[in-house]
Parts: structure tokens; C-alpha cells; sequence
């Protein structure tokens, strides 16, 4: 039988390197210290440079063929091994002159430091107790400016401890004219405060007086609510005390509520006459203690009745 020839082709690869990198290996000298406290590192970087770009400038247009293409694949081959090297000497030189250096100065100027922290807190800690007895001292004196407006204005103790010994007043660059005339100015528009209150307390019991009303629950109102405003809501209250004893004089039924259940009660009989509930708004006055608020409230919400508040008392 005879033999077969092999139809097989056989690659021929070129071994002429035409370009090489040469014994390449990065070598990185020890780094030396100048006398202007700059370093200097060399090695043989330039040399390595120029042989690698030769390959570079050589391949980078270079049209691959059955002939060079087995070569072409173990020179990339060869441009790993030398980021491989490349790196590996970044990282041995590093590992023996740079980290211990970098580790010796940052331990060196942390101990350094150390001292340097110790005598910013010592000395702080002085001036801050020196900074503080100063305005202890300061605080005497200013308490004494305030006594002195307070008994101009005759201020009463609800009064007199409104007055704020404000931050400024401590600066060093403060004035001591500019202090006392502002703890006066303080002092003047408390002066203003309790003469508006003292009016307010004796408009109230006058207006009181002639109804027969308990002043103080309004009086209560004073700090949060315009004194006129008070007596109007007073002369109102007259209004429906006398409406209700002319009532009773007349010997007329008085039932406290009774206007808001015939309200209800009408209400009630109207939706049972109509196939849908109509929407109905009346304006009650209520009455509550503020710690009631919520629970009021959470009833109207809870049942499903929309409520706002027109007018509150404060």
C-alpha cells in the first residue's frame, strides 16, 4: 500500500530577530540625598527606555504573517515580563530605601508631635482660666450696670431677669459706654412690657368688676394675647352672662348646651329624610384645657368630622 504524503503545512518561523530588547533588566542605583534636601534616584531608565521604544516604533505597524506571527506573539510575551520586572524592582526598591525612611520620619515627628500637642493643651487650658476669671471679674461688674437700670425703671423680679448679659459685652474691644447702654435699653423696653401688662391687669378687673366675672383666667392670657383683645372677649362673655340671667329672670328654661343639641337634633331628623347625609358646617366656641387639645382632636378626626380652627385664643 503506498504511503500517504502529508498534506500538512509546515509554519517556517523567521528565529532573525531583526530587533530586540537586549539583556534588558531595570537596575535602580540607592537614592542619594543633595545638599539642597532633594533626592536623586538613577538607574538605568534611559537605556531601557530607548531599546523598548525601538521594538515599539519597529512592531506597531507591522503586518502580521504566517512567518512572523509566532515571533511577534512571544515578543508581546516578552513586554509582560518586563511590566513583571518593571514592577517587581518599583516595589523591592521601595521596600528596602522608601518605606523604611517614610516609617522612620512618621515615627519620628509623631514623638515630636506628641510634645507639641501636650504644650498647646497646657497652655490652652492657662488661657482659657485666664479668659474665664477675666469674665468672672467682667460679670460683676456688669451685674452691677443691671441693678442700677432695674432700680431706675423699677423693674419687678419677673422683669429684672429678662435683662441678658449678651456675648458681646465680653469682648475685649467692647466699649464700656456701648454696655451700659444697651443693658439700659433692655431695661427701658421691660420698663414698656410691665406697664402694658399692669395696664392690661387693671383694664381686666375693671372690665370684670362690673360683671361679676373672676379676672384672673384672663389675666392668665396676658402673656401671650393683646390686652384690648382680652376685653373684648370679656365684654362678649358680659354679653351671654347677661343674656342667660334675663333669661332666668324671665323664668325661661336655661340649659348650658342647648342651642348645640337642637342644633344635633335637627340635624339628625334632616338625614333621615334625605337618601344621601348632606354636608353641614356650624361654628361652635369651645372651651378646652390646653392638655385636652389632642383628644379633642383625635374625636373629630376619629369620626370622621372635618373641623379648622377659625379663631383661637392665641
Amino acid at each position: 500500500m503506498a504511503e500517504k504524503k502529508s498534506t500538512k503545512k509546515e509554519i517556517v518561523v523567521n528565529e532573525t530577530k531583526e530587533v530586540d530588547f537586549g539583556d534588558l533588566e531595570l537596575k535602580i542605583e540607592k537614592p542619594v540625598v543633595n545638599a539642597n534636601k532633594t533626592i536623586t534616584i538613577s538607574g538605568n531608565f534611559t537605556e531601557m527606555a530607548n531599546n523598548i521604544q525601538k521594538v515599539v516604533d519597529k512592531y506597531k505597524n507591522t503586518k502580521l504573517t504566517e512567518d512572523n506571527v509566532e515571533y511577534v506573539k512571544t515578543l508581546k510575551a516578552q513586554f509582560v515580563s518586563l511590566r513583571t520586572g518593571i514592577e517587581k524592582e518599583r516595589k523591592d526598591y521601595k521596600k528596602a530605601y522608601i518605606s523604611p525612611a517614610e516609617n522612620l520620619l512618621d515615627s519620628m515627628c509623631k514623638e515630636l508631635l506628641k510634645i507639641v500637642d501636650e504644650g498647646e493643651s497646657v497652655l490652652g487650658a492657662q488661657l482659657d482660666e485666664y479668659d474665664q476669671r477675666r469674665k468672672d471679674e467682667l460679670t460683676v461688674i456688669l451685674k452691677e450696670y443691671v441693678d442700677e437700670a432695674v432700680a431706675k425703671y423699677e423693674l419687678r423680679a419677673e422683669y429684672a431677669t429678662q435683662i441678658q448679659l449678651v456675648k458681646q459685652y465680653y469682648n475685649k474691644t467692647q466699649k464700656e459706654e456701648d454696655t451700659i447702654d444697651d443693658i439700659d435699653r433692655q431695661a427701658k423696653e421691660l420698663k414698656e412690657k410691665q406697664v402694658r401688662y399692669d395696664n392690661g391687669v387693671a383694664l381686666i378687673k375693671a372690665e370684670c368688676e362690673e360683671a361679676d366675672l373672676l379676672p384672673d383666667s384672663y389675666i392668665r392670657e396676658l402673656d401671650y394675647r393683646d390686652s384690648m383683645e382680652i376685653i373684648m372677649e370679656i365684654k362678649q362673655d358680659k354679653k351671654a352672662k347677661a343674656e342667660m340671667l334675663a333669661k332666668k329672670e324671665a323664668e325661661e328654661k336655661v340649659t348650658i348646651g342647648a342651642d348645640v343639641d337642637s342644633e344635633i337634633a335637627q340635624q339628625m331628623a334632616k338625614a333621615t329624610s334625605l337618601p344621601k347625609d348632606e354636608e353641614r358646617t356650624c361654628i361652635l366656641k369651645v372651651t378646652y384645657k390646653a392638655s385636652q387639645a389632642k383628644l379633642m382632636a383625635d374625636f373629630f378626626k376619629k369620626n370622621d368630622i372635618k373641623f379648622e380652627f377659625v379663631k383661637t385664643d392665641f
